[in-house]
């Protein structure tokens, strides 16, 4: 796969696009899975009509328990498939599952870290509501949050283990969690600029993707016109937001090992 050798926005997402393009029949399954994981618990707590915030029951949060750790494991999976193809392999997808499974508790660890610049924005929002003070704490966070994007490719990708000579297996390659999340600060640090770039024309692109599907839901659902609401239709409804939400998070992932190798060719050129 292409190699972008410069941090802009046009080069990263050039480079990303045959990326995407090669890994979409095998990922866009997994995400697809991933996301309906994801929304199961709140699907079922609307459906239930249970309260909000922490009061539920036992059997929601087992649920929540099972549907995190699908969520993690087809994302990591994704995320496995398109390091190894970006660097020319031909990765199994059954080995990428086993291998995301072994990596749910060190990034169960990543993303409470990740988490932690929200907590003030989380705070403030549950005291006085979205305000402007817990909008401008969301900016900061979400500011500071660029340091750690690459924590998850760091702590996966096999490249960055190239020093450890004793090393026979995958899984003694893989670093801790602190050391993927410093791993994506070094390599984040003096470049913030340039990656904040990348990230915002990620988010720009996936809220026109976003915004198209919507009007295209929007036609099908007029053209459907008036009827009431099915079994089969909620489903069918239900798996096709999946379908449109899988498609951002396989590009995401894809822009993500894009900038996350760009990076690694700017670190290894920049002297100590």
């Amino acid at each position: 796969m292409p190699r972008a050798t410069v941090l802009s926005p046009r080069e990263i997402l050039s480079a990303a696009w045959p990326l995407f393009k090669g890994c979409l029949p095998v990922c866009l399954p997994l995400a697809i899975v991933g996301v309906a994981a994801g929304a199961t618990p709140g699907a079922e707590a609307a459906m239930t009509g249970a309260a909000r915030g922490f009061v539920h029951t036992r059997e929601w949060w087992g649920l929540t328990f099972a549907s995190t750790v699908l969520t993690l494991i087809c994302y990591g999976a994704v995320l496995r498939h398109q390091l190894a193809l970006a660097e020319g392999g031909q990765p199994q997808v059954l080995d990428s599952l086993r291998r995301a499974a072994v990596d749910v508790p060190f990034v169960v660890v990543v993303v409470l870290l990740l988490g932690v610049p929200l907590l003030p924005a989380m705070l403030a929002t549950a005291w006085h509501g979205f305000d402007l003070q817990a909008a401008l704490l969301t900016l900061l966070a979400g500011a500071v949050m660029i340091y750690g994007w690459f924590a998850w490719p760091a702590l996966v990708d096999p490249d960055v283990q190239a020093g450890m000579q004793g090393s026979r297996s995958w899984e003694s390659q893989r670093r801790s969690p602190l050391a993927a999340l410093a791993c994506s600060v070094r390599a984040v640090r003096g470049r913030w600029r340039a990656v904040a770039g990348v990230a915002g024309a990620l988010i720009a692109a996936v809220l026109v993707f976003v915004m198209l599907t919507g009007i295209f839901i929007g036609m099908v659902m007029e053209l459907g016109g008036q009827a009431g609401p099915t079994a089969k239709g909620l489903a069918f409804s239900r798996w096709l937001m999946a379908v449109i939400l899988a498609v951002p998070v396989v590009y995401g992932g894809a822009v993500t090992v894009s900038a996350w190798r760009a990076l690694r060719v700017n670190a290894a050129s920049t002297p100590p």
